[in-house]
């Protein structure tokens, strides 16, 4: 007998007859005599729905009351889902974070999971019984709920697999894998049997959107296995593993792409570090993550500063810089959304000169300017134009030859 925690996305509980599908999937692995944890994430649509209503009454700061909305979706499919697990003749009920409890730190919308007391979970397993687990939830020190940041459910169940010594967690989702590249973009993307902690991390954290990229991260640190599979149709789908076997033989493993990235650039800054130091403190404070950073220019003692994040922040960093501006003056505030972020991911492929060679001259070969380029000892990333993805994705996808990688 094993021990599984099974995670199933929104779009696998989007319905009551999706649920109905997910609790017979449930059955089958019960059959067969494993002890089960599920985890579930809200149905499909309604967390946007959620943050919608919360962001309509409070645009520029995140509190614990937005996490009180927003969690409250795992909730509903928590409950409906042990329902239909009744249904099958099983002994089922749903959990919240606050009764197990997942305990997290206080960052609002962002939690970060510290503690987890098993012992219900454990009892509940002991009498049988499966536990449906209400995803991307925590409670904090002063009992207030928290979520774990878009995507984590995902979190939620590996941390689980974690504290309970699962032989294995399972995620369930609408595709049947991890792809090289996005298969709606990419006729020749190739789905992967398995892939490296370092490669999914990457490719989470760059727009792939499978798995949430702390879940990833959570995982490599205490070593559950992973594997991504589809609710839909039942195919063999990807383990997450250690280390991949003939790494040299294929360095480049997939491209992952962002559209939800804005480029933002501060026009004439004091050039003194302390200008810097300031407009980045001000984004940390308020909870606003960033991703590539560059500096140019400078002119009479002023700089510019350019940077990235993700549009789901841009009316709070907006609000947050024009606070700045009161402190640290500067010109003027140019924002482009009209971008994408394209990584190539592979373990070692910064030091690997015909890596970034190859992608520079695809590029060019289709007229296509890189605006910003960062790199890592596991990836090349480059912001361009967004109305290049279609080309740039398929004829990078070509040139790495990664629709000849085995399935």
């Amino acid at each position: 007998m094993a021990r599984y925690v099974l995670k199933f996305g929104g779009t696998s509980v989007a319905n009551v007859t999706r649920l109905q599908h997910v609790a017979h999937i449930i059955k089958k692995q019960a059959d067969a005599g494993h002890e089960l944890v599920v985890v579930v994430s809200a149905m499909a649509g309604i967390t946007n729905k959620l943050v919608e209503y919360a962001h309509s009454l409070c645009p520029d700061k995140l509190t614990n009351e937005h996490d009180v909305v927003l969690s409250s979706g795992e909730q509903i499919t928590s409950g409906l889902l042990a329902l239909a697990l009744s249904q099958l003749g099983f002994q089922s009920r749903s959990y919240l974070a606050w009764q197990i409890p997942i305990q997290t730190d206080d960052t609002p919308s962002q939690g970060r999971i510290s503690n987890i007391s098993t012992a219900r979970l454990e009892e509940c397993l002991r009498h049988k019984r499966i536990p449906v687990v209400a995803g991307f939830q925590g409670v904090n020190s002063e009992g207030r709920l928290t979520t774990l940041g878009r995507g984590g459910s995902d979190t939620t169940a590996v941390a689980l697999a974690a504290a309970l010594n699962a032989d294995r967690c399972d995620i369930y989702t609408d595709v049947d894998g991890v792809y090289n590249a996005d298969p709606r973009l990419v006729a020749n993307a190739r789905k992967l049997s398995r892939i490296t902690y370092d490669e999914m991390f990457e490719m989470a954290a760059q727009g792939a959107k499978v798995l949430q990229a702390r879940s990833v991260e959570l995982a490599m640190k205490h070593g559950v296995k992973l594997r991504v599979l589809s609710s839909f149709v039942e195919t063999p789908g990807t383990d997450i593993v250690k280390e991949r076997e003939n790494v040299e033989s294929t360095l480049v493993s997939g491209i992952a792409h962002s559209q939800n990235d804005v480029r933002i650039t501060i026009k004439n800054i004091p050039n003194h570090a302390q200008s810097v130091a300031t407009i980045f403190s001000h984004l940390a404070e308020n909870a606003i993550p960033i991703d590539m950073i560059v500096q140019t220019s400078v002119v009479h003692d002023h700089v510019d500063l350019t940077f990235t994040l993700l549009h789901s922040n841009l009316e709070r960093a907006q609000h947050v810089l024009k606070e700045v501006q009161k402190i640290i003056p500067y010109s003027q505030l140019d924002i482009d959304t009209d971008i994408v972020k394209i990584s190539i991911i592979g373990v070692g492929i910064r030091s690997d000169l015909n890596s970034l060679q190859l992608l520079f001259q695809t590029l060019a070969i289709h007229n296509i300017s890189v605006q910003l380029m960062t790199t890592s000892e596991i990836k090349l990333c480059v912001i361009i134009d967004k109305h290049h993805t279609d080309v740039a994705l398929n004829a990078l996808h070509q040139a790495y030859e990664l629709e000849k990688v085995a399935a």
